[in-house]
């Protein structure tokens, strides 16, 4: 069965993933939106080559140009079945949540939403609706990550002790100017941008829920968070520091999950894990991430798999990035966690 897409947003990541999924057949890209006309063309241009070469499926129509997301879904949404919504991410909550409204299941870009108050409105759409939200961390949908999700609630390496986690990155220089840094319509700086994907995946693999974190970020002179550290407390005593550095050289990052017999490493997109024993030796695997949003994606909504990366994971993650900014506002006060 052909998946009727359109996908709002065509900056630099979109079109990476649109120029992989165009190809597949059972995927049928109806519209995309943009404000930048030429992103659009760009669009265009790839399903032509396509289109050109695909010798079952010869003269294939374009997809229509929106330069309005609310046009688009309103006049479009009966000939779609989903969305994917890449665009700023103050952004987010508002268009997913009429996507929903309008009966498509939606695929989010990361951060899911900017705050608690977002994600309740967001859930509330979703379950008024029954259509499927997926949130596009690799992370979430990495099989690395929910194979040591479900090791760490099954206690495979023995009892958790403590989670240490970083990521760093050249992020500042490389997004100087950026909308990236504009925090009105970014919603944070580095922690919540590249950082978000550490915060989410670390708070999808405990199986406690957070109780408290203290907070405290330095801007650098930038007009948005460039560095963060964080401490925090699981409800059920386990301890975790979050670092991330905005200011440093290529991007990468490292989970460790210190257990009573093991400790296990991993990234925060999931693409590689290493699991030690007790005696130093050192279990390496690595997972191929191509196409794997899509493929997700789309065995999420045919109910082949149960949601890896759902609107309660969204949620989980709005409340730690509410606590932190909290904790920072007051100078690494230590706030808590709603657990409910």
């Amino acid at each position: 069965m052909t998946l009727r897409l359109a996908v709002i947003g065509c900056g630099k990541k979109a079109t990476q993933y649109i120029d992989t999924w165009i190809s597949r057949p059972e995927l049928a890209l109806q519209a995309v939106m943009d404000p930048n006309a030429e992103a659009m063309a760009n669009v265009r241009a790839i399903a032509k080559r396509q289109g050109e070469q695909d010798q079952e499926q010869p003269g294939q129509a374009l997809p229509e140009c929106f330069d309005s997301w609310e046009e688009l879904l309103q006049s479009q949404h009966a000939a779609l079945d989903a969305v994917y919504i890449c665009t700023p991410h103050a952004n987010h909550a508002e268009q997913a949540e009429m996507a929903l409204q309008l009966g498509l299941d939606v695929l989010l870009e990361k951060p899911m939403v900017t705050s608690v108050a977002e994600a309740q409105r967001l859930i509330a759409a979703q379950q008024a609706s029954g259509k499927t939200l997926v949130v596009a961390y690799q992370g979430g949908l990495s099989p690395l990550v929910q194979q040591l999700k479900r090791d760490i609630a099954a206690k495979t390496y023995g009892e958790l002790v403590s989670v240490t986690a970083s990521i760093w990155e050249n992020w500042a220089t490389t997004y100087k100017g950026h909308w990236k840094q504009i925090p009105a319509i970014s919603g944070g700086g580095f922690m919540f941008d590249t950082g978000a994907h550490m915060m989410n995946t670390v708070s999808m693999l405990m199986s406690s829920p957070l109780g408290t974190v203290s907070a405290n970020m330095q801007n650098l002179e930038y007009p948005v968070d460039i560095v963060t550290v964080v401490s925090g407390e699981l409800l059920d005593g386990t301890l975790f520091n979050l670092h991330a550095c905005g200011n440093s050289i290529r991007c990468s990052s490292r989970i460790e999950c210190y257990f009573t017999e093991y400790v296990v490493r991993i990234c925060a997109w999931g693409r590689w894990i290493e699991i030690e024993d007790s005696q130093g030796n050192v279990q390496r695997k690595e997972q191929e991430s191509a196409n794997n949003l899509m493929n997700v994606f789309q065995q999420t909504i045919r109910g082949d798999i149960a949601n890896p990366s759902d609107i309660q994971q969204g949620l989980a993650m709005a409340k730690l990035w509410d606590g932190i900014k909290l904790s920072a506002a007051q100078d690494g006060k230590v706030v808590n966690i709603d657990p409910t």
